[in-house]
């Protein structure tokens, strides 16, 4: 179906549509709500696009029950859950915010289970705001339980497929095999599809999307509600200061390199004989009162370690 947004006119899956009409309707009964959209645990098959039109939907809908006139913009796109949730504070009720968790996805372990921690806590608090959070994440397998079952509507996964085709690829009048790469395909899990295929991928051990049959299958057209290259732009720059951030973090002294810096000092400091402005200086810098070395001072001595 077509709806007409942000003076242009867009197409979306009318199966889709029902499911957030839904949401537009119960969405000032004081709730709020968590979509989720994923890629097929791969990269570069369109889950942003289709995020951006689902919000660009819903936006539509909030103007036209007279609930939010503006609210979906540039500004509502976040690839920084800190300002997502730093922003969603001071806008207005039945909002719309879109996380787009892939830059963060390129984080090690520790660094995800942070994140997601930040917005199981925020997800906790934030229900009398009224909001609606479309994340958009590379794998639901590797979500917290909290956000894949219990905290979001329901689950969107975009996939790709692949059609062989007989290709004059070289103009040369030969036909080789090769396979064409399709966008624009997803499948649709509701809550309790979506809850049966988290248990069963945690009991079977398997990330499969196939685990579970999906409640409908649909597709989307490669087209951006925001404007393209507004959004490309915003993209780039967030993944550049995400880059240079870890860029910071390498160079940053481990802490614990550190720790064994500033003893091998306080040994040579006992070595040599350094005097009290010395020991005070050194104390400060590891954190530690004086006394601290003077314990190391009195082990030393006890075990003749000089």
């Amino acid at each position: 179906m077509k709806f007409e947004w942000n003076g242009g006119e867009w197409y979306i899956d009318g199966y889709i549509a029902d499911q957030l009409n839904s949401i537009a309707y119960n969405i000032n009964k004081d709730w709020d709500f968590v979509i989720i959209l994923t890629g097929d645990r791969s990269v570069r098959v369109g889950k942003s696009v289709l995020g951006m039109t689902i919000c660009a939907y819903l936006a539509y809908l909030l103007k036209r029950l007279k609930l939010n006139d503006d609210a979906y913009g540039l500004e509502d796109v976040f690839f920084d859950n800190q300002k997502m949730i730093e922003r969603a504070f001071k806008k207005p009720k039945y909002s719309i915010n879109h996380y787009d968790e892939g830059r963060e996805g390129l984080a090690a372990n520790k660094a995800m289970k942070i994140m997601q921690q930040d917005l199981m806590d925020f997800f906790a608090e934030c229900g009398q705001l009224n909001h609606i959070f479309v994340i958009v994440a590379p794998d639901f397998f590797r979500l917290n339980e909290e956000i894949a079952v219990a905290r979001s509507e329901f689950l969107i996964n975009v996939y790709r497929k692949e059609q062989q085709n007989m290709i004059d690829l070289f103009k040369d009048g030969n036909k080789k095999p090769v396979i064409k790469l399709k966008r624009g395909q997803f499948e649709f899990f509701n809550r309790k599809r979506k809850q049966n295929l988290f248990d069963k991928s945690q009991s079977t051990r398997r990330r499969s999307y196939a685990l579970i049959k999906h409640n409908f299958i649909g597709s989307f057209t490669n087209q951006y509600p925001l404007g393209r290259e507004e959004y490309v732009e915003k993209k780039k720059e967030a993944l550049s200061r995400f880059l240079e951030k870890k860029k910071a973090e390498q160079n940053k002294p481990d802490r614990k390199d550190k720790r064994i810096k500033q003893l091998a000092e306080a040994l040579g400091f006992f070595i040599e004989g350094k005097g009290e402005k010395e020991r005070i200086r050194l104390s400060e810098e590891m954190g530690e009162a004086p006394r601290f070395l003077d314990g190391i001072r009195k082990t030393i001595k006890k075990h003749d370690m000089l």
